[in-house]
């Protein structure tokens, strides 16, 4: 059942759904998780990561639609090899 949900959080059980970018699922959950907490319990999370190969502007277009879809702000922070996103309602 677990599996199933996570699933659904980051995308892979939808048809036709694909990760793009390494990076995508970790941002989803974090995203999704906050999301559905209790206003008053959760007011952010920050998902840090290595960023590799991937394209910064495609990061970055990653980020603003996953923050869009949930309804949240994000911050984005990259140094060499690594980023930082920080979601908050």
């Amino acid at each position: 059942m677990l599996a199933r949900q996570l699933g659904e959080v980051i995308g892979t059980d939808r048809p036709g759904s694909y990760t793009r970018l390494a990076s995508e699922s970790p941002l989803r959950v974090a995203a999704a998780t906050l999301s559905g907490a209790q206003l008053d319990q959760v007011t952010a999370t920050t998902v840090v990561g290595v960023l590799g190969q991937d394209d910064a502007s495609a990061f970055e277009e990653l980020v603003a639609e996953i923050a869009e879809e949930f309804g949240l702000e994000s911050r984005i922070g990259m140094r060499v090899g690594s980023f930082s996103v920080r979601f908050s309602r």
